[in-house]
């Protein structure tokens, strides 16, 4: 009976959509989960990285040793190797007592893991889906190329969303030194969730900017007691700043990226930075962000997507942000899901939805296209659409990602009318 009523039996449209979603986690398995478990264990290039690095640490070598024998001298952020702080790598280093074999298989199991849990913190707060709305959540989670290619190659994002929608969940609970604690593990392992201490101390939350910091603190303590001090100042005074210059590399999609690549499109290809052109355009978008996010703020309550817009900004305000990044977004778009499901959202904002979940399916798949098979020319003056429809595939990421942050200021101005508009009747009452 269980089965039966979780399958929607007997109604036929129930069991219809049980079996699209069976369908879909079928082909994700296919494609996701089922080579973790085959013969030979997935190449998973980026997690090779950090095992490597947490190996070094743990025979007393540099941990940034196979950055430095490969970087790209004109734009570090091409270059291969480990490029985040010690203390992440130290976290791994218990995966060095492992074969390499089994290491892989049971970091890809994990990171998979985290996505789910993250889902289930996501709906512990705002109550079980609907089928339907489930539905809608596979298949954007399916198609979501930034989390099918982060399980390819093994990237920590999925991590970082598991630590966001952790302290997202416990600051709506306020949780508020839970919620610190987590943010600051997030900055520890990659530093741009610290990017949300401008909203944090806007709102005023003392006390999770207290555990925020004293997490910090103790990260980078914790990083000095294992690796030498050499490794930390070689991180934090030559690798860092290099990466905050940005590159203009097509798969960069951050507002730096993509402002270098208005101001020199040849850096798609090429990468490298577009030095003060792409700053004078860049600041000022980040700054239009965060003044959009403040100004959306509400102390009077705790909103699940005012936090959610503040985390949308991380990728875009990043001096570098690759696809796997964007991992991140799952908590908004679930929220956002949840809004079209129950009616809060119109029929118009529903259509722009779409439009952000093109951006992150289909829009890649048409950009790697063009990339191998060029658009041909076109005579006269039409020979501007071809690059112009390249570019436009291009981009489709920061495109995506703007899109759901339109969607959270707007489902956001949504509601603060509304209970404007609720007061005078209220207290009429």
């Amino acid at each position: 009976m269980p089965v039966r009523r979780l399958l929607g039996w007997p109604d036929p449209q129930a069991l219809v959509v049980s079996g699209l979603i069976g369908l879909l986690l079928a082909v994700y398995a296919w494609v996701a989960v089922v080579p973790v478990f085959g013969a030979h264990a997935p190449r998973a290039d980026d997690f090779q990285d950090y095992l490597l690095a947490a190996h070094q640490l743990a025979t007393g070598g540099d941990p940034y040793a196979s950055f430095v024998n490969t970087r790209v001298t004109h734009d570090w952020s091409l270059s291969s190797g480990y490029i985040y702080p010690p203390v992440f790598a130290v976290t791994l280093i218990p995966l060095t007592w492992l074969s390499n074999d089994l290491a892989v298989r049971l970091w890809l199991i994990l990171i998979q893991a985290a996505v789910v849990a993250s889902l289930v913190i996501i709906y512990g707060v705002i109550g079980r889906p609907r089928r339907g709305e489930l539905l809608c959540l596979v298949a954007v989670l399916t198609t979501f190329f930034p989390l099918l290619s982060s399980n390819l190659t093994g990237t920590m994002n999925a991590i970082l969303l598991l630590l966001l929608t952790g302290a997202w969940a416990a600051w709506q609970r306020q949780r508020d030194l839970a919620a610190g604690a987590m943010v600051g593990i997030a900055a520890v392992f990659k530093l741009f969730p610290i990017a949300l201490v401008p909203y944090l101390a806007w709102r005023r939350h003392w006390r999770l900017l207290a555990a925020l910091g004293a997490t910090l603190i103790g990260g980078l303590l914790l990083g000095l007691a294992v690796t030498s001090l050499e490794h930390n100042i070689y991180y934090f005074h030559d690798i860092l700043p290099h990466l905050a210059a940005g590159t203009g590399y097509r798969e960069n999609q951050s507002l730096a990226g993509f402002t270098a690549r208005i101001c020199n499109p040849s850096l798609a290809d090429a990468g490298g930075s577009a030095g003060w052109c792409g700053r004078l355009l860049d600041w000022p978008l980040v700054l239009a962000l965060l003044f959009i996010v403040v100004m959306a703020t509400s102390g009077a309550s705790r909103s699940g997507l005012e936090f959610a817009l503040a985390v949308t900004t991380l990728p875009l305000i990043s001096s570098v942000t690759w696809s796997f990044h964007l991992v991140v977004l799952i908590l908004p778009i679930a929220l956002l899901i949840r809004r079209a499901f129950s009616g809060e959202m119109s029929r118009g904002a529903g259509r722009v939805l779409i439009v952000a979940w093109l951006c992150f399916s289909v829009g890649p798949a048409i950009h790697y296209l063009l990339i191998f098979h060029p658009l041909p020319q076109l005579p006269g003056i039409l020979d501007v659409v071809p690059p112009a429809l390249t570019r436009l595939a291009a981009e489709a990421y920061v495109i995506g990602t703007l899109v759901v942050f339109a969607s959270l200021w707007f489902a956001l101005r949504s509601d603060r009318n509304a209970g404007s508009a609720d007061q005078p009747f209220a207290r009429a009452a």
